[in-house]
């Protein structure tokens, strides 16, 4: 299969929704057609099912790859229209005989569009028997060397033999926006995918410890954004120097204490950014005890300056499932590459991991936390990340 005239998606959890599914359904439209810009596209609807048609035919690679960057979609068929009636499919699958390979086949038919007169089971049985009358394959309901789908719709009749998995979740923009705190680790760039996959759209902010580190850590943040837009298209990233209000917190508190306060440090500011760019909440990618500043009591004192919610969405994996997440979400290679970390910089020796909140704001008295919190905002180097499809993804000034 290298060129495809029709495409059928199912939906995932949309399907469940109840008095506000046409919100996910026009937003899972729009994401669709926005996927799908540039190609020859004649129409997109959703009678049952996601349906685009083309004007000609366009590469399957090329259709699949985009349709499998918009959440909401579960699985993606190329499909062939057979008419509208039985006896109209019967005949489009006599035309068609000679290209069933195998000694067994099965058919498999879903009835969305109750006013046909034909239930499923009857389409299965009355088709089973004429391609095993034409072609002497046997029936096989179990494993069978081939199996032909049929889609009964109101928009009329689809086969479809290959069933490939979309990404699942719910279609971005349904679930208002979200400011990821975005290092050049594993973890949060998986972070942004789930909280995408959940219908957030997701801008990024990145601290960085230059010049006292190597600026590559922001090169590699870059490169992970262009990656992840591609679920949604577009969206803003901050880049924050952070390296001297490290070096004030570094001369000003205790050391066990200054991942927790770092990490307090850059809530304040991400909260800010968050606010201004109308985000509703805040992401980040701890695991829960993953390491020695991810544990309850210093995640509690950590959230504690927050006025916004902190979303986690890898508070309970382990570092295999997340490792899984970004080799799906296709960061898992960029991750791996050398940088230094922030947090790293100025690490403790023996970092604390029963901190409180009384004790972190114990440790701040002698900081000045809301000035430096405008001071990392108004920092700030923000660019508009792009991505078109067929080149490489663009960035601007905003």
């Amino acid at each position: 299969m290298e060129h495809v005239s029709s495409v059928i998606a199912t939906v995932h959890e949309i399907a469940l929704k109840g008095g506000n599914r046409g919100w996910f359904e026009r937003t899972l439209m729009q994401n669709v057609r926005a996927a799908l810009r540039g190609l020859p596209v004649a129409q997109v609807s959703l009678p049952a099912r996601v349906v685009v048609r083309f004007s000609e035919p366009v590469g399957w690679d090329e259709v699949f790859g985009r349709l499998s960057t918009v959440f909401g979609l579960n699985g993606i068929m190329p499909v062939e229209h057979a008419g509208a009636t039985y006896d109209q499919l019967e005949a489009f699958v006599g035309e068609r005989l000679g290209d069933l390979r195998g000694a067994t086949f099965a058919i498999r038919a879903k009835r969305s569009d109750k006013r046909f007169p034909i239930g499923s089971g009857e389409i299965n049985r009355r088709l089973g028997a004429f391609v095993n009358e034409r072609t002497g394959m046997a029936v096989d309901l179990s494993n069978p060397d081939l199996t032909l789908h049929v889609l009964v719709q109101s928009d009329g009749i689809w086969v479809y033999r290959d069933h490939f998995p979309g990404p699942g979740g719910l279609p971005v923009g349904s679930s208002g926006r979200v400011l990821v705190l975005l290092s050049g680790g594993i973890d949060s760039p998986a972070a942004a995918y789930l909280a995408m996959k959940r219908g957030t759209k997701a801008h990024y902010v990145h601290f960085h410890s230059a010049p006292y580190t190597s600026d590559a850590s922001v090169a590699k943040v870059e490169r992970l954004v262009r990656v992840l837009v591609r679920h949604q298209g577009s969206c803003r990233l901050a880049v924050v120097p952070f390296g001297e209000c490290q070096q004030e917190i570094v001369a000003s508190c205790p050391e066990r204490l200054r991942v927790v306060l770092y990490r307090r440090m850059m809530l304040r500011a991400a909260e800010r950014i968050a606010r201004r760019w109308r985000c509703e909440a805040l992401v980040t990618g701890e695991s829960l005890n993953q390491v020695a500043s991810q544990t309850l009591e210093n995640l509690a004192a950590i959230d504690r300056v927050a006025h916004l919610p902190v979303l986690r969405p890898l508070v309970g994996l382990d570092k295999q499932e997340i490792i899984a997440i970004a080799e799906r979400a296709g960061t898992f290679e960029l991750s791996i590459l050398p940088h230094q970390d922030c947090c790293s910089f100025l690490q403790p020796l023996h970092p604390a991991t029963r901190s409180t909140a009384a004790a972190c704001e114990e440790a701040e008295a002698g900081i000045d936390v809301e000035d430096w919190a405008r001071r990392l905002q108004h920092d700030a180097a923000v660019t508009i990340v792009q991505h078109r499809w067929g080149s490489e993804a663009g960035s601007g000034g905003a």
